[in-house]
């Protein structure tokens, strides 16, 4: 009876350990990012703790739609706008481009020496904005993963057109983690330096703060919300913890 006793009890111990295993959960998040970008963030969680995430960025028009081609080459626009110094800039986009089924527009407004421009379609008027959407953000991933984009030579598709890309990163790869995207020589951060200081703040939180709490300090450049306190120095910190607080949002058990 005393063996049979024992036997029942290790197996009790073992139920009891089974139901207070740690609960695992994943999540994804998708938006806008620092104005002109597609963030992806991917969270895992045991017990709501976080225990595991990551940053990603997507180009978008904004940056892979700048072409090497001449001014008043067929399909393209030149925006001019002005640099920081004072000199003026010509920038030449592709007029059209075609992700999955969408064609998108770019469109050009203001005096010449300080123009701006956006990407209209049917029923979107800024494909930059139209991304901060969740599902729209998550649309445009997939569109880029799957290679199903590129240039065209009218509004209504047209033909397809190959231009070479001029932005630097994006010529080189359509993430930010692939392009080497803002690298620095250190003790600078640059854009992976960043991202790896945001993974270190949020890793053993249970984001139970806002992204409105945080501020950046005057003396360290450092962002902090007074509790905890990032290694993290980019200007748009925020946009990168609400992409955050929506795959926690958007968890599910693993």
């Amino acid at each position: 009876m005393k063996k049979f006793g024992f036997i029942v009890g290790a197996l009790a111990g073992i139920v009891l350990a089974g139901c207070n295993a740690a609960v695992v959960k994943t999540g994804i998040g998708y938006g806008l990012v620092h104005g002109h970008y597609v963030g992806v963030s991917e969270v895992t969680t045991e017990d709501d703790v976080i225990t595991e995430i990551s940053f990603e960025e997507y180009f978008l028009p904004y940056s892979w739609a700048k072409v090497t081609a001449t001014e008043g080459t067929a399909g393209t626009v030149a925006v001019k706008s002005t640099s920081r110094t004072g000199a003026p800039v010509t920038t030449i986009f592709a007029q059209f481009v075609k992700i999955g089924t969408r064609v998108f527009t770019i469109e050009v407004t203001g005096a010449v020496g300080s123009q701006t421009f956006k990407f209209t379609s049917d029923g979107i008027a800024d494909f930059d904005a139209w991304v901060a959407v969740e599902a729209n953000a998550l649309w445009y991933v997939e569109r880029i993963k799957a290679n199903d984009y590129g240039f065209v030579s009218a509004a209504t598709g047209g033909t397809a057109l190959t231009f070479e890309k001029a932005d630097a990163s994006a010529k080189v790869a359509m993430t930010k983690s692939e392009s080497g995207y803002w690298t620095v020589a250190a003790p600078g951060l640059g854009w992976s330096g960043n991202m790896a200081a945001l993974e270190t703040l949020l890793v053993g939180t249970t984001m139970d703060f806002t992204a409105e709490s945080f501020s950046k300090d005057a003396t360290t450049n450092l962002w902090g919300n007074g509790t905890l306190t990032s290694g993290a120095t980019l200007t748009d910190f925020k946009d990168y913890i609400n992409l955050a607080l929506r795959a926690y949002a958007n968890r599910v058990a693993a």
